[in-house]
């Protein structure tokens, strides 16, 4: 190697992220803003940095395919395009989202269409450096199909941009002397191929991740790709103090993690906190038990996360969830709409409006008559007939066109576009009258904003919840004052754990150490789950 290469040991809540700008600033000073990429698994995490307004052009940070991407703009991205795809090869159809098998356990993985599993097995051989010739004839006759779309239409998939930056032979656009990549764990063989490409033509590397939370097998990830070839030791950094554990879930997460053989040991220390374990007679099917201390710590001003090893397990959470009209999210996944039924965070980043927004304008009583902003927003759940006279939002939005979003709040104007009887009503915010005449298809998305409306107010309509629910997947990277884990597997997850038991191990230590404070261990429902207590 012609190229000094570090490693960063890092274990949960060890501060990373602050290490990791701190070497990225220092590296601008030495080398020029320029000279210096930045590389993540997750878009998530490359934006966790580019927040951090870094001394390097943000194009230099992203994910390994963004990069790669910026070398390649001649192309269009095939997954982009795939209803082209689709109407050219209707029975080898694919939906291409990763939302739900992102979240879930590799053997909970669940194809919509059969395409979209021979392009996941595609993939996955690719990522791991394997030959083709093993996969079955179905999946070989879909690949011909699949690869003879692109070279028609001069299309890329995503393992392309990978695979063609190496075949360049070629530096990083601009030669970049100094590389630094994070969440290197997550990278599978061919990813990790490329960032050994790349360093051939830096003078510096550095390669940030911990191999006991290598959770994300089914995009070929595996911690051999990580810890091997091995680093000097006189190379190596380990962040030896964590922020987030406490003593007793530090304690006891340690002891969990110590039953993989194949592993890197790492010493960190944590924080001066003794903080608490303790078990719950809930189960995943019983999930009442569990939401009684969740909403203790919630009226304590704490935050909780209530996790499953993959998404069926938190149907019964959900349903008395939604029925008890209680708040919660799942900020990392914000795209999945039955993780955030309130929808606003998401939409207001993505310039959305959601139903629940909309439900905020009709009751917002900042005046007594609406601006036209929020008369137009929430007249978009209501039924005309009976509520509104003849052409009355054609007259109300010539109104604001002509006026730069003004309405008068005057008692005429409304009088002139609202039945008598709808203006009364709605003029005094009446529930039961908005639920009578919401149109049949916005019924659903409005029922549950209007519980927790019924419940907490309008308030918590409009602040962050404090509850998050999700997979152990879907919270990589995230953390809350109180975690409740629930134990149990899918049939499938419990045969490959039988099989393979490190990577679900691996699973349930990410799960229990996202918590800052307090971690209850729930109840198996069968004997498929993990013992954790």
């Amino acid at each position: 190697m012609n190229f000094a290469c570090s490693g960063l040991r890092k274990s949960p809540g060890t501060g990373k992220t602050t290490y990791l700008a701190k070497q990225i600033e220092n590296a601008a000073e030495k080398h020029g803003s320029d000279n210096v990429i930045v590389a993540s698994y997750t878009r998530t995490a490359a934006n966790v940095l580019n927040r951090r307004n870094l001394p390097i052009p943000r194009e230099n940070i992203g994910t390994l395919h963004s990069l790669c991407y910026r070398g390649m703009k001649d192309y269009e991205i095939a997954e982009v395009n795939a209803a082209k795809f689709n109407e050219a090869y209707p029975e080898a159809a694919i939906t291409v989202s990763d939302e739900g098998r992102m979240d879930e356990m590799v053997a909970d993985a669940v194809y919509k269409t059969d395409g979209d599993k021979y392009l996941a097995e595609y993939n996955m051989c690719r990522a791991k450096l394997q030959s083709l010739a093993k996969l079955s004839k179905p999946t070989l006759h879909w690949i011909k199909k699949w690869e003879s779309w692109k070279y028609d239409n001069h299309y890329i998939d995503f393992t392309d941009m990978i695979e063609m930056t190496i075949d360049r032979k070629e530096p990083y656009p601009g030669n970049p002397k100094i590389g630094i990549y994070d969440e290197v764990q997550d990278f599978n063989a061919l990813e990790m191929k490329l960032v050994r490409h790349w360093a051939q033509f830096q003078d510096h590397i550095i390669l940030a991740g911990d191999d006991d939370q290598c959770i994300f097998s089914f995009c070929g990830s595996s911690p051999e790709a990580f810890l091997y070839p091995e680093i000097d030791d006189a190379h190596k950094r380990v962040l030896n103090q964590s922020w987030r554990l406490p003593r007793k879930i530090h304690e006891y997460s340690q002891r969990w993690i110590k039953q993989i053989q194949n592993r890197e040991p790492k010493e960190f220390l944590p924080k001066n906190y003794d903080g608490e374990i303790f078990s719950s007679i809930a189960t995943y099917r019983t999930p009442h038990k569990a939401l009684d201390l969740a909403e203790k710590y919630i009226s304590q001003g704490k935050t909780v996360m209530m996790l499953t090893s993959c998404g069926y397990l938190l149907e019964p959470l959900k349903k008395l969830l939604k029925g008890s009209g209680i708040p919660f999210h799942n900020p990392y996944r914000p795209s999945r709409g039955d993780w955030n039924p309130m929808g606003s965070f998401f939409h207001r980043q993505t310039g959305k409006i959601s139903t629940m927004e909309r439900l905020l304008a009709f009751l917002n009583t900042d005046n007594y008559y609406w601006s036209g902003k929020d008369l137009s927003l929430w007249l978009e759940l209501v039924k005309t007939r009976g509520v509104l006279t003849k052409y009355a939002k054609d007259r109300l939005q010539d109104m604001m066109d002509l006026n730069k979003g003004y309405i008068p709040m005057e008692q005429e104007f409304y009088a002139d576009i609202f039945d008598p009887f709808a203006l009364e009503r709605a003029l005094n915010r009446d529930l039961t009258w908005f639920k009578d005449v919401l149109l049949s298809s916005k019924r659903n998305a409005v029922e549950y904003p209007l519980a927790v409306y019924s419940k907490k107010g309008k308030s918590v309509l409009e602040e962050k919840p404090k509850l998050t629910i999700g997979t152990i997947h879907s919270v990589k990277g995230g953390e809350a004052d109180v975690v409740i884990l629930f134990p149990d597997l899918s049939l499938a997850a419990y045969q490959d754990y039988k099989m393979n038991p490190d990577s679900t191990i691996r699973t349930f230590y990410v799960g229990m150490t996202r918590a800052r404070e307090t971690l209850i261990l729930c109840t198996p429902q069968s004997d498929l789950s993990m013992k954790l207590h």
